[in-house]
């Protein structure tokens, strides 16, 4: 799977970073460094068990197919 991102999405998250860049408080933009570290350790874990309940249900949903007449 690719990730695809519009022109205006894209724009946005180069501001932003650009926002972060910029940033005088060198403190205000480690907390935010550590937010965001978290925030992402997070979604990637909620993103591995979706998968894995995704392909869990998949394998019932075939095994069930294949054991009906």
């Amino acid at each position: 799977m690719v990730v695809e991102f519009s022109l205006e999405e894209q724009l946005a998250v180069e501001t932003q970073a650009r926002v972060a860049l910029n940033h005088s408080d060198s403190k205000e933009v480690a907390q935010l460094c550590a937010t965001l570290i978290k925030q992402n350790a997070h979604q990637s874990k909620l993103l591995s068990q979706a998968v894995r309940h995704i392909a869990r249900l998949e394998a019932i949903m075939c095994f069930t197919h294949l054991t009906r007449p």
